[in-house]
Formats: structure tokens, sequence, C-alpha cells
């Protein structure tokens, strides 16, 4: 009797070890480091994401790969630097871009496909579509795509809402087309429009219908483990929050700060309403940081009310300073992350997807994942231990290198890549950028100095030349994680 109870405890453990959790990676848009409550914004309503970290682990170094959009999908999505492709000088992909992942690389949509997942991705995709050097007619099939590379359902936008088509697309098809006509997209950013479909989208309506998305899914798809990609379109330009989101004290940007956080709220809210919250990791980040430039009219009356969108942080979006990379980053796993805990690790949102290999017990294969490191024990940890990574590269908008290792960031200024912009204009302004600044590397303690306003170069030249030394061999060897080629 005693070994039969024996053995029917450890086939119950062997059960209960087996179980996978759902997962939900949400990544949002142009979302800063100051600008969620749980990271010191005052007047936004956060309280979804407030609850996260009150739920879970709350990142302080938390890093996107690329300081703008596509970088960083890239990263994300392949647990690969951007900067290994084809695409060296840190730009984003054109709205109508091929497909910019081989579909035979691993994914996030893939990992877990193949370990039995239903899968979905929803929102802003941002990685190309299809084959055409540059999509004229969005009319055809436009494959290949989400599902190609690993995801059974797509439901969201090609790139951004200006770059149309303004209409949704779903898997294949772009939604709402007029049959036996070219859909095409004429005019630029604000001014665009699409022609060959019966009717646009509402721009303050996309959050909405996204979230509808997500959570449909979700309750259609909840007997079976299951994993979600939503990259909500929210908070980048056009800044166009549903009209309930009203009052905020910075203007239609916090407005649309509001509006996230519900959308955030809904799927939690979906969860708990089918009893999954203690079954499923959640992860939410941003793609880059906030702009702070005066190129968005919303986020500079936001910064004038008061908002400091990117915290103390130097910079933001495109740049090569902390603003530009370091994101707000929140785990829960109910039983595994501690809750209400903090994590002062450094990790890149490269590393999900070996984290998430390790999660559902699935080895990478080689040639994939290049740089992604397993930080499971960041989310697990009970106090901050032993770093799980010993140093991050990172690219700005304009091509610039920089590495973090510890405590220190070295901003890259001389014998970097030779690197061909794809037009003058982004040429003249890197020049401008670089003849502006220091003529020499820059070295910064970012732990002490998060404002980086005290260049070390001239009193560490040691540190700076390992440092150099290591951002080298990074780009040189093809991957930064061990066991990787």
């Amino acid at each position: 009797m005693k070994h039969a109870l024996l053995f029917l405890l450890a086939l119950i453990f062997a059960a209960h070890a087996a179980e996978k959790p759902n997962i939900i990676v949400i990544l949002s848009d142009d979302y800063g480091w100051g600008s969620v409550g749980c990271y010191g914004a005052k007047g936004v309503k956060t309280p979804n994401l407030d609850r996260l970290a009150r739920e879970g682990r709350r990142f302080t170094n938390a890093y996107a790969p690329g300081s703008v959009c596509s970088p960083t999908r890239y990263g994300l999505m392949t647990g690969r630097y951007y900067w290994r492709t084809s695409i060296k000088d840190g730009e984003v992909l054109g709205g109508n871009a091929p497909l910019h992942i081989e579909t035979t690389r691993l994914t996030l949509g893939s990992l877990c496909k193949g370990a039995g997942y239903r899968t979905a991705a929803f929102g802003k995709w941002h990685l190309g579509m299809g084959t055409e050097a540059k999509r004229t007619d969005w009319s055809p099939s436009l494959a290949p795509g989400p599902l190609e590379v690993g995801f059974g359902y797509f439901f969201g936008l090609a790139a951004n809402p200006w770059n149309g088509p303004h209409t949704f697309i779903e898997n294949h098809e772009a939604l709402g087309k007029v049959a036996g006509q070219p859909v095409t997209i004429s005019g630029n950013r604000e001014n665009a429009t699409t022609a060959g479909i019966v009717e646009p989208w509402k721009e303050d309506h996309i959050m909405e219908t996204l979230t509808g998305k997500v959570t449909g899914w979700i309750e259609a798809n909840a007997a079976q483990p299951f994993f979600v990609y939503y990259a909500p379109n929210a908070i980048h330009e056009p800044v166009a929050p549903n009209p309930k989101f009203t009052g905020s004290p910075y203007g239609k940007y916090g407005d649309f700060i509001d509006e996230l956080d519900w959308s955030v709220g809904e799927v939690l809210a979906t969860l708990d309403k089918l009893k999954l919250a203690d079954k499923t990791l959640i992860i939410f980040s941003s793609d880059n940081g906030g702009v702070v430039n005066a190129n968005s009219a919303n986020a500079s009356t936001a910064m004038k009310a008061g908002l400091a969108i990117n915290g103390p942080l130097r910079g933001g979006k495109h740049d090569v300073w902390e603003g530009g990379f370091r994101e707000p980053f929140l785990v829960r796993w109910p039983g595994r992350v501690p809750a209400g805990t903090v994590s002062e690790q450094v990790i890149c949102l490269t590393d999900v997807l070996a984290t998430l290999a390790h999660v559902i017990d699935v080895p990478l294969p080689g040639g994939n994942a290049e740089d992604s490191f397993d930080v499971l024990r960041a989310f697990t940890e009970e106090k901050t231990g032993a770093p799980v990574r010993d140093h991050v590269v990172l690219q700005a908008a304009d091509a610039t290198y920089a590495i973090r290792m510890g405590d220190w960031k070295l901003v890259e200024r001389t014998g970097a890549p030779p690197i061909t912009l794809r037009n003058k204009k982004k040429a003249e302004l890197t020049a401008r950028k670089h003849k502006a600044s220091a003529q020499h590397d820059e070295l910064f303690n970012v732990k002490d100095d998060v404002a980086e306003a005290s260049d070390a170069f001239t009193t560490h030249a040691d540190l700076v030349a390992k440092m150099k030394e290591r951002l080298a061999a990074a780009r040189d060897q093809g991957f930064t994680r061990p066991g990787a080629k």
C-alpha cells in the first residue's frame, strides 16, 4: 500500500510538472519607462498594469534591442539581433515590405505551436508581409506572413495605421475589399488613404477592435494551452484614443495611455472569468521608449503638462540613450513569479524566446535564437541574484551601437563598422548628431547616472577597451548566446 501511494504521488507530481502554462506576450508601442504608475508616473490611469506589478514582478533594467519599432519586434520574435539581417542601419521596415523573417527560423509562434499550443497574433505586425520587394496592391494574398512563422491566426495591422492599408488584415487577407478592384494606398501619413476597400477603419476604434478580437479568441481557445502575441498600436502616433477615454491631465496622449491600460485589463478580466489567471504567464513590455521630440504634438503637450514620458532617463525613441531602450517590463505567473517584487536584473526582449523554451521544456535548435538568453531565473528568484546575462548589445535608429555590461554602458562613436544608410537625409542627420556629440566613445554608469550626464570615458580606459572588444566580438561571431552556434 505504501509503495502504491508513493507511486501515485509520483504520477501526480509528474503530471503537475508537465503542465504548461498559457502564455500571453503584450508588446505596447512607443510606451515610455516613466509613463506607468508602478514606474512612478503621476496622473496616468494604469490600474491594470499596476496590478501586474502588484501580482508579479517589475523589472528596472529591461532593454529593447532597438530604439525603434521593427528591430525590436524582430528581436523579440526570433531571439536574434535585427542588425544580423540584411538591414544594418537600425531603421524600420517599410509598411509595404516583404516578410523579413525566414519561414524556417524559430519564432515565438513556431516554438509554442510545435509544443502543442494554439497560437495567435494580434495588432501591429510591422515585420513585412508577402514576397514583393515593394507591395503596391494589397488585394492578393498577403502570404507569407504571421501564419508562415508559427501563428495559427492573425488579426491586425500590417504596420502603423498611417502606413495602410486602412483596414484590418485577417490571416492572409485585407478585409472589406471591393471585388475586382486593386487595394492601393496614396498620400503620406496623416493624409494617406486606401482605395479598393468598402470603408476604412476609424483610427480611434482600432484598439477597441483589437481588444475584442484578443479576448474573443482566448475565450474560444481556452480548452487547451494557448500562446497569444498582442501588439497594441497604442501609444504610437496617430494618438487616437477611443472617445470614451477623456479627461486625462495629459490630453489625448494620457487618454491613449488610459485606453492601453483598459485593453490590458480586458485581457486580465477574461482570464479571471475563465479561471485561467493562475495558469497563465503574462509578459508586458514596449518596443522602444516614448517620443520626446517636438515632432509629436501630443507628446509635447503631455510633457508640458508634467508627464515625464521616459522618467529620469535621457532621450527617447530613435536615440542611443537609455530613454530609447530601457522599457517597462512586467511579468505575472502566479505560484512561480513572486508577487509584488522588483528585479534589477539586466535582460533584453530578445531573451523571451529562450526563456519560454525553458518554460515549456523545448530545446533550442542550433542556428536559432542567437542572442536569446534563458532568463527564467530572473523571473522566479526570490531576490535579485547573480546576473542572468553578462551584456546586452543595443542599436539606435541612426545605426549607432551601444553595449551594456554590468552597471556600465558604452556608446560607440569611433571604430564602428561602416553602415550603408538608405537615404541622404538620414545620412546628414547622423553626421550632425555625431558632430554635436563627443568625438570619442562615451561611457556611463547607468546605475548611478541614469540620465547619462557624466561621461567617464577618460577615467576608465581599460573598461572602455574591454567593452569595445566585447561589442566587436558580438558582431563578428554571429551569436552571443552560449551554445547558439
